[in-house]
């Protein structure tokens, strides 16, 4: 068995690899959250899943989120990239 060769799952070829496209937008924060993201924050002790609808920069460097809760029962509408726990991305 050592002697047949390995089945690529993804139809690749030997030498060919897989090709990234450049087109996605740059993520700038530190945790690569972009808009349309799915998040975890976690504010005061409550955990809560959002929407990322905008980011924007403050003047001290840090970023700040405005999300859109998917519980109507959460008041909060932003977050600070700290306050995030996880992130899913959307995929593009």
């Amino acid at each position: 068995m050592p002697d047949e060769p390995q089945i690529s799952l993804l139809g690749l070829g030997p030498g060919d690899e897989p090709r990234v496209s450049d087109e996605r937008p740059r993520r700038v924060t530190s945790k690569r959250i972009g808009v349309g993201d799915i998040v975890e924050v976690d504010r005061k002790g409550r955990r809560f899943h959002a929407i990322v609808e905008a980011l924007e920069q403050q003047e001290s460097g840090r970023f700040e989120l405005t999300v859109r809760p998917l519980d109507r029962r959460v008041t909060y509408r932003s977050a600070s990239v700290r306050e995030v726990v996880g992130v899913w991305r959307r995929v593009r």
